[in-house]
């Protein structure tokens, strides 16, 4: 995704949007807002959720709450803000609705018609990682590995059908390289089998991998983007070879399609003021991700992109979730 092209826009946005905050007289929100993570806490669109909630009440003078509602792959928490009544819940979430709808095909909501988006937030590209003690430091010598085993390789995902999952799958067989996935229940524990070398290699978002990099317990050995993520200049770029390598968990919010256009631009401009609070911005970038503040249409455009892509992988691969 083209990040700078895209700061040129919301930097426009936002000059735009410091009048419009100013002057919108204002019949919502009525009561507090609440930001459903449909995630376990403790994980960075968790971390960032609350990070933003925090700001976003002293910028809009009002209570805004983090709420988790984690499982089915995000499914619980999209699904409650799709049917809360109130207007007031929204969605803070990752890539992975843009795969959910291939992979469940009993979804009780469908993306484009029960939510509209607020904001694609940051960008973090998944990053080709293997154990930091690992002899292997760069594709070839992963070629290799996988060709000297009877049985190839293993590769590890925080769940069948997520990017991680999809992202390996399509690079193995870029590289005909011989390999058996294996999913995990959330990045934390890839990670840490990763460590331990249960696994071999794993494609993961940024901002899960990239202390993990810092501190040599994991080795980067590609980017899966054509724009390395804060920290991580230097490591290989994976689609600039290769397109089809190009997978970014991007954080976004989402709104009932039930909200005024009015109210989401509103809500938009808001959160575009708080991510270019350099504090904010020197916070998303040390977690290896990048700060964006989309506006509506061109979140919409990108998220509809990647409901396509998605679904024509999930087909190509036969990726069946249980």
């Amino acid at each position: 995704m083209n990040v700078n092209r895209r700061a040129v826009v919301t930097a426009a946005l936002a000059l735009a949007g410091g009048r419009s905050l100013a002057s919108e007289a204002r019949t919502w929100p009525a009561m507090p807002l609440t930001l459903t993570v449909p995630f376990s806490p403790g994980g960075g669109t968790d971390m960032l959720a609350r990070t933003l909630a925090e700001k976003l009440s002293t910028r809009l003078g009002l209570s805004v709450i983090v709420e988790n509602k984690p499982g089915a792959a995000g499914n619980i928490g999209a699904e409650m803000v799709v049917r809360d009544k109130t207007g007031h819940r929204l969605l803070f979430t990752t890539a992975s609705i843009a795969v959910n709808p291939s992979l469940y095909k009993g979804l009780r909501y469908d993306v484009e018609r029960d939510l509209v988006p607020v904001s694609m937030l940051t960008s973090s590209p998944l990053v080709l990682a293997v154990p930091g003690s690992s002899d292997v430091r760069s594709l070839e010598d992963l070629r290799r590995a996988g060709a000297s085993r009877p049985d190839g390789l293993n590769y590890g995902s925080p769940g069948t059908g997520t990017t991680s999952h999809l992202g390996c799958a399509v690079l193995s067989k870029a590289m005909a390289l011989p390999a058996t996935h294996i999913p995990y229940k959330g990045a934390g524990q890839v990670t840490t089998a990763l460590i331990a070398r249960e696994i071999d290699f794993s494609m993961l978002a940024a901002v899960a991998a990239t202390g993990h990099i810092r501190n040599g317990t994991l080795r980067a050995i590609g980017i899966a983007g054509t724009q390395a993520p804060p920290g991580l200049e230097g490591v290989p770029l994976l689609a600039h070879d290769n397109p089809q390598l190009e997978f970014d968990n991007w954080q976004a919010l989402f709104a009932p399609a039930s909200l005024e256009a009015r109210h989401v631009e509103w809500l938009q401009q808001a959160l575009q003021t708080v991510l270019q609070q350099p504090d904010i911005i020197e916070k998303i970038k040390g977690e290896g991700a990048t700060p964006l503040g989309l506006a509506p249409a061109p979140t919409a455009r990108q998220v509809r992109a990647e409901l396509e892509r998605y679904a024509k992988i999930v087909r190509d691969f036969d990726i069946q979730v249980g």
